[in-house]
């Protein structure tokens, strides 16, 4: 027999043998042919970090890929080069080898045999039909210099004396890399990226950014990951993208949260920003960059601002009061008194507000409010049979209209939200139609101020009260104990319940003064109206609604409410729901709780649109377009955007303050809007309850998780959801 068939038969029966690296051959490389070549992980390992002591030693899979499928049995030269650098090492650099053989400066072709695992801090995995390469970095530790390990389909396509891959027709070439010297700090070529307001709606500046070592003059370190983000202080700001250089080389959007991208041979990163469209009235973009997504030790910024007035950071404790009706659109009579929005007392004008007009409504020295210095106020705002379907939006008085709603009414419904808004210097508020006419009605339930004293503490949302029957799901609580059979609230009666009992998370201890919790109606036997108020039983119930739901509903709303002075310990913290007429069930989710002692204040901010999946966001993680269907999470990072804090700094949100929608839903369902991240467990609660194809708002105030996301969860079908934030607790 020939030598050669000997020689290709030898080669067969050892591949069969599955050996986890390449077999070395000599002359030229044979096997199928291939049009690109993976490397992982890349770079071998973050610039500076290999350690004779600890950790030296890193393994590489080198994979030919044809049209990115895999290649099986091809052949691949690989070779190991210290590459060009701006201060070579003159001491001996790494080694590496695939199997046995020793890798060197001269290509030699190993055949791909097997499975191959790979494996640095960053990442590891398995590929299929790929050469293993263990490398080693240099024994003593380096400060200048690098390692470059080639892997090419002949011996000439790659260049030593630069450390990279010839290009051309034919040339099939890619390098992984180990810079000995390790990333100290960054420069940015622009700070601030553009004078102030010099760039036009959607004009864009790019910049770089320069990851450099440690040594005396300090050199530009190639192959470093570096992590990149965005955060905006202005209401609607711009984007920014950069390229990134690890191969395939493509350009990626920078996100509130870092994204990682690898420095290109000069050690740089090109990053394009792109100036908001239409441009914010005020606020600042800033860009950071960082040596760790999480733990970052390295950083830098640069930022872009939009005219030089940056919107003032107030944050202010909250009070809560008892709901007070401070607006009521229609005539005065028949149990509606007189008011500002029906005598036109205060100048705000009268009667139903008309199509894209806005009511001036004043809350300033109302229902318990101070004269002056209130920064937000909470009203829960009912719109009452409007004569077109139409949206209302509240926002600060001598504001712009923002591009957000705080309900959707459809004509001759009767349907609440509640709002926190920002107010005017002024005290005032405005109150947006869109089309049609309808009435509204407004309830004062608290505000913030500086002379405010309630500090928010959020929770999961739990679940403390349900009364209907103990059955399918709905476990024995407080509100249903008291017998078999469901407890509804009769007519004109009143539920009153201990909000810290139970299993309750709010603290029994004396200090609670209010509270927040969704309230929901379900099924009641005729139209009817709740209202919440404090404890104890024998109070009476003001002039004031929390819901309005038509029989057979299940209609939800979030509330805020005060806790009888002092309770706590053996004084109990109730709170009161009345109910109109009929019969009706409730369930009572809690979110929250007011104290003096510890927690967070409220921060308002202008109303803006940080999610929605009908056309995604791109400057919001997780915000993807498209429906979220029955039994997933749509997962946002909601930190860092339209003037919301980062999670770092003085002012990390605990808490956020946003509008939620769900529309053109295919199924009746409900959705949990619940703290992150997306692998947090489900709580035993809900925040809206929606009809298939029918728009529902509710507000939440929801715990921001640790790493600054929030979920939100749909039941059944599937369903388009819209996230407007209106402010945030730090």
């Amino acid at each position: 027999m020939p030598k050669r068939t000997l020689a290709v038969l030898a080669v067969v029966a050892f591949g069969a043998l599955a050996v986890p690296f390449g077999l070395p051959t000599i002359a030229q490389a044979v096997g199928p042919t291939y049009t690109s070549i993976s490397i992982k992980p890349l770079p071998l390992e973050q610039p500076g970090t290999l350690n004779p002591t600890g950790t030296n030693t890193v393994t590489a899979c080198v994979q030919p890929l044809n049209a990115g499928k895999v290649v099986a049995g091809a052949s691949v030269f690989l070779s190991i080069d210290n590459g060009l650098f701006t201060a070579p090492p003159t001491t001996t650099t790494g080694t590496a080898s695939a199997g046995a053989t020793a890798l060197t400066a001269t290509p030699t072709a190993f055949t791909v045999l097997g499975s191959c695992s790979y494996a640095n801090a960053e990442s590891s995995g398995t590929l299929l039909d790929a050469v293993q390469v263990t490398y080693s970095g240099p024994n003593p530790i380096l400060v200048h210099g690098r390692d470059v390990i080639a892997a090419e389909s002949n011996a000439t396509s790659f260049d030593p004396s630069t450390g990279q891959c010839l290009t051309g027709v034919g040339i099939v070439c890619s390098t992984a890399t180990y810079v000995f010297s390790p990333v100290a700090s960054y420069t940015v070529s622009a700070i601030p990226i553009a004078a102030t307001g010099l760039l036009a709606a959607g004009a864009t500046a790019s910049f770089t950014v320069t990851a450099l070592d440690n040594s005396a003059t300090p050199q530009p370190v190639p192959g470093a990951f570096l992590d990149l983000s965005l955060s905006s202080a202005a209401l609607g700001g711009g984007t920014a993208t950069a390229f990134n250089n690890f191969p395939p080389g493509h350009t990626g959007k920078i996100n509130n949260t870092p994204n990682r991208f690898g420095t290109a041979a000069n050690g740089q990163v090109v990053v394009t920003y792109t100036a908001a469209n239409p441009l914010p009235v005020n606020g600042m973009d800033t860009i950071t960059v960082q040596d760790h997504p999480a733990f970052a030790t390295v950083t830098a910024t640069t930022s872009y601002t939009y005219n030089g007035t940056l919107p003032a950071f107030a944050k202010a404790p909250y009070t809560a009061v008892t709901p007070f009706r401070v607006c009521d659109t229609r005539p005065a009579g028949g149990g509606i008194p007189s008011n500002q929005c029906n005598t036109g007392s205060t100048g705000g004008g009268t009667g139903p507000i008309t199509q894209g007009a806005s009511r001036v409504i004043t809350v300033d020295g109302f229902g318990g409010l101070p004269g002056s210095g209130v920064t937000a106020v909470v009203l829960n705002v009912a719109a009452i049979a409007p004569s077109k379907g139409t949206f209302l939006s509240l926002y600060p008085d001598g504001g712009s209209l923002p591009k957000t709603s705080n309900m959707n009414p459809p004509a001759g419904a009767v349907i609440s939200n509640l709002v926190e808004v920002a107010v005017s210097a002024a005290g005032k508020v405005d109150v947006f139609n869109d089309l049609g006419s309808t009435n509204v009605a407004l309830d004062i339930e608290g505000y913030t101020s500086s002379g405010s004293t309630g500090l928010f503490n959020p929770v999961v949302p739990t679940r403390i009260c349900d009364t209907r029957a103990a059955v399918g799901g709905i476990s024995s609580n407080q509100c249903n104990n008291s017998g078999p059979g469901s407890h509804p609230i009769g007519p004109g009666g009143v539920l009153t319940f201990d909000v810290a009992g139970g299993i309750s998370p709010i603290p029994t201890a004396v200090g609670v003064t209010a509270v927040v919790f969704n309230l929901s109606a379900i099924s009641p036997t005729t139209r009817t109206v709740l209202t919440a108020y404090p404890g104890p039983h024998a109070n009476p119930h003001p002039n004031a609604a929390n819901i309005n739901i038509n029989p057979g509903t299940a209609v939800p709303n979030r509330v805020i409410v005060p806790v009888p002075a002092g309770c706590g310990g053996a004084t109990p913290c109730t709170v009161n729901i009345w109910n109109s007429v009929g019969f009706v069930n409730v369930a009572v989710d809690i979110g929250g709780w007011f104290g003096t002692a510890s927690g967070a204040q409220f921060t308002a901010i202008p109303p803006a649109r940080v999610c929605d999946v009908r056309s995604g966001n791109v400057n919001v993680d997780g915000c993807t377009r498209g429906f979220v269907t029955a039994g997933h999470v749509l997962t946002i990072n909601v930190t860092g955007v339209d003037g919301i804090g980062l999670l770092v700094g003085a002012h990390t949100p605990v808490a956020i303050v946003a509008n939620v929608s769900a529309v053109n839903a295919t199924s009746s369902t409900f959705v949990t809007v619940y703290p992150g991240p997306a692998s947090a467990g489900r709580p035993n609660a809900s925040d809206l309850n929606e009809p298939n194809f029918l728009p529902v708002t509710n507000l939440v105030v929801v715990k921001v998780g640790p790493d600054g996301t929030i979920n939100l969860f749909n039941d059944l079908g599937s369903v388009n959801l819209i996230v407007d934030v209106l402010g945030y607790y730090s």
